[in-house]
């Protein structure tokens, strides 16, 4: 009996991160206003996890709302993003400023994001 109840506490832990970590991608289509006029970058959330604290890029350590990381405080980017913008508040404050930042190679190469 002691055995099973072990099991089933791991298991509810087991079961409480994986719901934490978040989803493993997330389509940022949802950060366009319009049709997008590039591919709409399917954001390797899982990736991003296994490097970076959730912090980084969030406001609390349990995630929501996301950091504007040039200026400080939150961002919400849904719904904000012009169409057929090649410079906009998503690159400037937010995915560009953490890749130069940590030196990620391309890390502002429009194709490395937009994958066709």
């Amino acid at each position: 009996m002691k055995k099973l109840i072990v099991a089933m506490v791991v298991v509810c832990f087991a079961v409480a991160a994986a719901i934490a970590a978040g989803p493993a991608k997330i389509d940022l289509k949802t950060w366009v206003a319009g049709e997008p006029s590039k591919a709409a970058v399917q954001f390797p959330h899982d990736v991003h996890q296994a490097k970076n604290e959730c912090t980084d890029c969030h406001v609390k350590a349990d995630g929501g709302p996301l950091k504007n990381l040039k200026a400080g405080g939150e961002v919400n980017f849904k719904g904000a993003i012009k169409v057929k913008a090649t410079k906009n508040d998503a690159h400037d404050n937010f995915c560009w400023e953490c890749h130069v930042a940590k030196k990620v190679p391309q890390g502002k190469s429009c194709n490395k994001c937009h994958a066709k």
